[in-house]
């Protein structure tokens, strides 16, 4: 586990391009709604397992970097991230115990509260929301977090080690 050990800024902003450059990745309709989260879940690997270099401010930062790029009203992805990256802080003990796998269950209610606020925001906003389409990174992405918290561990340990 990386949380022993410093990792450099520029690794953190290298994996968060990774995960931006496949959230921006255009692919069909049909598999685009069923794309894991892959930039939150980074934002979220990272408030995990570098606790005192990347924490809830970070997580904010990165959800305005989304809503600007995505022209979205100011601020929903940064409180959205804000809001499951603060989860994770709660949870921060317990997710440490536990191997990727079980986090994946874990981290889910994170994911979660992220598309909750997206989905709210948006309604307030009155931008029309398709409620079942918005719910399928809720299921993808714990499914991907065994494997990208791996990919993610072993790019930040190349640097470290």
């Amino acid at each position: 586990m990386i949380t022993n050990h410093h990792v450099s800024g520029l690794m953190i902003l290298f994996t968060l391009a990774i995960g931006l450059l496949l959230t921006l990745l255009p692919l069909p309709e049909a598999l685009a709604a069923a794309r894991p989260a892959f930039y939150p879940a980074t934002v979220l690997f990272w408030v995990l397992m570098q606790p005192l270099r990347f924490g809830l401010v970070a997580a904010w930062v990165c959800g305005i970097l989304i809503d600007v790029i995505y022209g979205t009203p100011f601020a929903e992805h940064g409180l959205a991230l804000a809001v499951a990256a603060y989860l994770v802080v709660q949870m921060r003990e317990l997710l440490w115990s536990f191997p990727p796998w079980q986090q994946s269950l874990l981290i889910a209610p994170a994911i979660v509260a992220y598309e909750f606020v997206l989905f709210w925001i948006d309604g307030v906003a009155g931008a029309e929301v398709n409620q079942w389409w918005r719910w399928l990174p809720v299921l993808t992405t714990p499914l991907i977090w065994p494997l990208w918290t791996f990919l993610l561990e072993r790019i930040a340990e190349f640097e470290v080690g």
